[in-house]
């Protein structure tokens, strides 16, 4: 069985304000329930770019994940992709 999860929140904040949130590494900590040890291993200021690696790591029922997270694409402030 497949299952499909879709959701849409419309903003209505200037783009530049929402693309500038969204885009700021440090935002994803603020944002993330606090049970979930969201930390940022990538030493600050991460400088936004193309090509870009991010290091995180969180605790899910106890056990810890780290990952990394490629900028592959930059346009300021349309879009990015990770």
């Amino acid at each position: 069985m497949i299952h499909n999860f879709r959701a849409e929140t419309r903003v209505t904040l200037p783009r530049n304000r929402v693309f500038d949130f969204f885009s700021d590494p440090a935002n994803l900590e603020i944002i993330t329930p606090p049970e979930l040890r969201f930390r940022i291993l990538t030493p600050s200021p991460i400088v936004m770019r193309a090509g870009l690696h991010i290091d995180y790591k969180l605790m899910l029922m106890g056990v810890g994940f780290e990952w990394e997270t490629l900028i592959s694409e930059w346009d300021p402030p349309f879009r990015f992709v990770d």
